[in-house]
């Protein structure tokens, strides 16, 4: 059974370089969640970028008293239809014993926090199309599908 919400103490801590070999392992438990193709190596690339540049985004680690919970990565882009420089909700993952115990609502509302102090006005994430329950979970938390696809071309 669940515990409720309110009785899980979660700590967000923003990563940086020293926090690289604890999140190589969850990002593998959320590429082969999602059913993503994992390249260790291309993953410790990413995140070495993302980690060494502010203005790229910020990835946080998520920890209960059972240890590390998840992570999320919040990436930064810009949009004139969203008024400036927005948040990117690139990656949420949770651990399977750390899910359905609010740690997931309470990513969501830690990356709006850290975009309203960064004055961005937008939060935008990326959801399967056939993932009822995940589309469900952000619609509940405010997010809306604005009836548009969003396509990939690899340019290299």
């Amino acid at each position: 059974m669940s515990e409720p919400v309110d009785a899980v103490d979660v700590r967000f801590e923003r990563a940086d370089a020293s926090h690289v070999d604890v999140l190589a392992p969850l990002m593998r438990g959320f590429y082969a969640y999602e059913h993503l193709p994992w390249d260790e190596a291309a993953a410790r690339g990413g995140l070495g970028m993302i980690l060494a540049d502010a203005s790229l985004g910020q990835v946080w680690l998520m920890r209960t008293e059972e240890g590390w919970a998840g992570y999320f990565v919040l990436a930064f882009s810009f949009s004139l239809e969203f008024r400036g420089r927005f948040g990117f909700l690139d990656e949420l993952y949770l651990r399977d014993d750390h899910r359905g115990r609010g740690l997931g609502r309470r990513a969501v509302d830690h990356a709006a926090e850290v975009c309203l102090g960064l004055g961005i006005r937008a939060l935008r994430l990326e959801v399967t199309c056939d993932n009822a329950a995940a589309r469900g979970f952000y619609a509940r938390l405010g997010f809306q599908d604005h009836g548009r696809d969003l396509l990939t071309r690899w340019v290299d």
